[in-house]
């Protein structure tokens, strides 16, 4: 059975402080990693996890022993709450992009055969995004593709 532990990823998003800027709650927000020093923002570290997530429902479709979850879906609409490193990326686009993502995990989920063509393009509508957005992981992205 696929279990995510993403509950590391929970973060409050409320702020006691109604004065504080943006900017200050990003670098409020971030926290160290190894991968960054600087500083990782919720939105890095969940995509992170979602990555790792996603090689492992891959495993499983290729194997015939599951599908995504509705937990991980869950995971994918936080990305829209979810506080980036530049607050700038958050835009209509990127928003526009999100939903298609969960729209196209939902077809994932109904999906009741040819699962790797709808987990293919579950990974396509991310690529899609990161071109736009943040095109730094793409090369990693594409590795999921189910071949």
């Amino acid at each position: 059975m696929f279990i995510f532990l993403f509950g590391s990823l929970l973060f409050s998003c409320e702020n006691g402080d109604a004065n504080i800027s943006a900017e200050e709650q990003v670098e409020q927000e971030l926290q160290v990693s190894a991968i960054n020093p600087n500083g990782d923002s919720e939105l890095a570290l969940l995509m992170r996890n979602m990555l790792n997530n996603t090689d492992s429902l891959k495993q499983l479709i290729v194997n015939g022993e599951g599908n995504i979850s509705d937990e991980f879906i869950a995971e994918i609409q936080r990305i829209h709450v979810a506080i980036p490193t530049d607050p700038t990326v958050k835009t209509a686009q990127f928003s526009a992009y999100t939903d298609l993502m969960i729209s196209q995990a939902e077809e994932l989920k109904n999906a009741s055969d040819n699962k790797a063509e709808a987990f293919n393009s579950l990974v396509n509508r991310c690529v899609d995004c990161h071109q736009e957005v943040c095109p730094g992981p793409i090369k990693r992205i594409k590795k999921l593709t189910i071949h």
